[in-house]
């Protein structure tokens, strides 16, 4: 059971098991308490479903069917850019990871996003773009690279690199 995995009191729970002293009301608790913290991801296959979703104010799905459609229009318009997805979605190969502000940079320092592209070059990585620590959305491709600025140790970078 996938709730049971997220208990945050499971080893608690399995000790007062032993004990006899486990009670249904206190599990239920528990799992009520999981699933506050529960993200349930689901695929949609039908477009029409998402215009739903908007209304109910669910965000966390994934419209599978229009990735595909993405993916052969990107590879219909440059064939080479199947590479580029092959590596990215198979089993194998390289993938996107968030990493930490500080595998590149250290507090005090300012350096522009070629720089940290060059340090993350170092680790075999390429950097994509990055998220302030204050900022909701991630920047893609930044147009001003070459411009320093202050970065801190809670921003986070995304970048291509290994599977680890």
């Amino acid at each position: 059971m996938v709730m049971a995995k997220r208990l945050p009191y499971r080893e608690s729970l399995v000790s007062q098991i032993h004990r006899g002293s486990f009670s249904q009301g206190s599990w239920i608790g528990e799992m009520q308490q999981a699933s506050d913290k529960s993200v349930i991801i689901s695929e949609i296959l039908d477009p029409r479903t998402k215009n739903l979703l908007s209304m109910s104010k669910i965000s966390d799905y994934v419209l599978s069917n229009e990735l595909v459609s993405m993916a052969l229009a990107m590879v219909a318009e440059d064939r080479q850019i199947n590479d580029v997805l092959e590596e990215l979605f198979a089993e194998e190969g390289n993938e996107m990871h968030i990493r930490q502000a500080d595998l590149y940079l250290h507090e005090t320092e300012e350096l522009s996003f070629f720089e940290v592209l060059l340090r993350a070059r170092q680790r075999r990585e390429v950097v994509i773009g990055y998220r302030l620590a204050n900022a909701e959305k991630a920047v893609i491709n930044p147009p001003a690279k070459s411009e320093k600025r202050r970065w801190s140790l809670e921003d986070v970078f995304l970048v291509i690199a290994e599977k680890e």
